[in-house]
């Protein structure tokens, strides 16, 4: 087998896709580039600066990799970082006079070694030396650049929430393969509701819409007093950590968002060429992980012997629902909010991928 062209795997967050990225970083000719567009876009708040139209020289291209998020650096200001940012110094570091971290440090490099400061150094000095050239050619060249760092044969970009930029995507990587994890909505939204860094996203979701502006990104407060009182707290300027800590993201807001993202992203994935797409269910890698790994494996284009595959089926873990504990009132609401994405699912696939988990207790 042979991997070629640049492959990403995509879901709509809370999917299980984190389990791929360690899967894939086990595998001896695969680099694994764990939330670097989840990331380098704050969260999503950012996706348009990351993919400019006009080709940008080095100093654009580290002020991606490098800029300090403003979300992320509320959270990590105020020690609600979600667990998947792994570069955790005992105190606020400052990077070029600026205070906060890198948005490539906060997992990206970290996933990949012991001494993330480093490598980032090591990566400054080769982005200065790239030309001007299109975005999506100079992100080829810096994952090309860690990929020979660490002596792999290709590498897999994974980011939480990644299917809102399947079209970016495919304009900037226009060879791109794809795989597309699918997990049941309901239990993808009740996971978004208890993860800070979606309770982070849809918090700014909700003032955005409110303010017109996102508060984190403009100063303007113009609707100030049309913000409800339970959301007053989470501006950037008063932003009370408890308070953070003790919001309950609603659920069927969750499954709205779960929803949108699957009927917009399966939009997107249809300019998918034949071939270079594949759509794996999460909850086979818990019913069938061999052969689930199997064919992610083949998919992806490297070899993965019978030992190999065995080992990763161990640390593979069944998938749970919490689908069922819920109030009869609050099942109605999340089945509904989901409705949408499960019919668009329905419409596409005629097979298991679209169904739901219909083990779950009655609504």
């Amino acid at each position: 087998m042979s991997a070629t062209g640049p492959l990403f795997i995509v879901g709509t967050g809370r999917c299980g896709s984190t389990m791929l990225s360690n899967l894939v970083r086990r595998h001896p000719d695969l680099l694994s580039i764990s939330e670097f567009f989840s990331l380098a876009t704050d969260l999503g708040g950012r996706i348009s600066p990351c993919f400019p139209d006009p080709p940008i020289g080095a100093d654009a291209l580290w002020r991606i990799l490098a800029g300090i998020q403003p979300k992320l650096a509320t959270m990590r200001r105020h020690d609600v970082m979600m667990d998947e940012v792994l570069y955790r110094p005992a105190a606020l570091p400052c990077f070029g006079g600026v205070p906060g971290v890198p948005a490539i440090l906060e997992t990206a490099l970290p996933h990949l070694c012991d001494e993330p400061e480093a490598l980032l150094d090591d990566l400054e000095r080769f982005v200065a030396t790239l030309p001007t050239a299109a975005v999506g050619q100079h992100y080829q060249q810096v994952f090309g650049f860690l990929a020979h760092r660490f002596g792999k044969r290709t590498w897999v970009e994974r980011s939480g929430g990644s299917l809102r930029l399947v079209r970016r995507l495919l304009k900037n990587f226009p060879d791109a393969r794809f795989v597309h994890l699918v997990r049941d909505g309901r239990t993808c939204a009740i996971s978004m509701s208890r993860h800070l860094g979606f309770r982070m996203a849809l918090i700014a979701v909700q003032l955005t819409e409110i303010l017109g502006v996102d508060p984190w990104e403009s100063r303007d407060r113009a609707y100030v007093d049309d913000v409800p009182e339970e959301l007053l707290p989470f501006l950037p300027e008063r932003f009370d950590r408890e308070a953070f800590l003790r919001y309950e993201t609603p659920l069927p807001l969750c499954g709205h968002y779960w929803s949108g993202e699957i009927v917009t992203g399966l939009d997107e994935l249809s300019g998918v060429a034949p071939g270079r797409l594949l759509t794996l269910r999460y909850e086979d890698f818990g019913r069938a992980p061999r052969p689930t790994i199997a064919r992610l494996m083949e998919f992806i284009g490297v070899d993965a012997d019978d030992a190999w595959i065995e080992r990763m089926a161990g640390i593979v873990r069944p998938a749970r629902s919490r689908f069922s504990e819920l109030a009869p009132g609050e099942r109605r609401a999340l089945m509904d909010a989901c409705q949408p994405g499960f019919a668009a699912l329905a419409e596409l696939y005629s097979d298991e991928i679209a169904e739901a988990a219909l083990d779950e207790a009655p609504i």
